[in-house]
């Protein structure tokens, strides 16, 4: 499951300390996972990591929070770079940076430890034997609502992509592939998530019971055509029984629409 387990924003821990030599060492061990720091100068967003660079940046946001009303302490605490909590799952980092025309101030970030070491997750499109794709309607707690989405989930450790994507297919599904084909990665969110995710399209040759996680809501899987993804996206939703409730799911996936656009456009499907 891709549940941000893929759970987009959890504010991870109620503590708001900053570890500085924690961040440090993140920065300098997991370069090629976390990125190029950038430049400035290029119209980019460069990350500082000079420790006097810093402190200078956090002394002039915090006075651009006091400015805009905040007090004293808030604007300390909102100003102070490193990483701002962690959990299990995630790493929020508030990053110093230079903007585009030299302009300092802060960024933040969330970062998914899987994919410090490794891919940060996988999705699966899953087309069967009748050309038909298979979808999990899933409950999601970010959204407080049902969504038609395609499986996906986390990498487990010294799991490369594709075992993840026959695993997760699996567990979501029941569905067994002979056959995986990288379609594209995509970024699920630029804005403030850290990672790419590859998309993989599978051939099903088999189906069998499924197991999904504990802390996933899928009520089933549904085969639809093209055709009917297609209404789906332009309605927005689509209207199945859930435990004999008429109910609204809602199509709005970017993973799948991702996935199909590649799909087609590479004429798997």
């Amino acid at each position: 499951m891709f549940s941000m387990k893929f759970v987009f924003l959890i504010l991870f821990a109620t503590s708001s300390v900053f570890t500085e030599i924690d961040y440090t060492k993140l920065l300098h061990q997991f370069t090629e996972s976390l990125g190029r720091n950038g430049c400035w100068r290029q119209g980019e967003i460069e990350i500082v990591t000079s420790p006097d660079e810093i402190k200078s940046i956090e002394k002039q946001c915090c006075q651009r929070f006091i400015r805009m009303g905040y007090s004293k302490d808030c604007a300390e605490k909102y100003s102070r770079v490193g990483i701002v909590s962690e959990d299990h799952y995630w790493i929020w980092v508030r990053d110093a940076v230079t903007f585009p025309g030299g302009i300092p101030g802060t960024y933040d970030r969330i970062i998914r430890k899987s994919g410090l070491t490794g891919p940060h997750g996988v999705v699966v499109l899953p087309l069967l034997s009748n050309n038909k794709v298979i979808v999990n309607i899933n409950f999601r707690h970010a959204t407080r609502s049902w969504e038609m989405e395609l499986p996906r989930g986390a990498c487990k450790a010294k799991e490369t992509a594709q075992q993840a994507a026959m695993r997760e297919l699996k567990e979501e599904t029941g569905c067994l592939a002979k056959e995986f084909i990288l379609l594209g990665n995509l970024a699920p969110e630029s804005g403030v998530i850290s990672g790419i995710i590859p998309v993989y399209f599978a051939r099903v040759q088999d189906k069998q019971e499924r197991h999904q996680d504990e802390s996933e809501a899928i009520a089933m899987n549904i085969e639809l055509s093209v055709d009917e993804i297609r209404e789906a996206f332009l309605k927005g939703y689509i209207i199945i029984d859930i435990k004999d409730i008429k109910t609204k799911v809602y199509c709005r996936d970017g993973f799948l629409s991702y996935a199909l656009l590649q799909a087609l456009w590479q004429k798997l499907i």
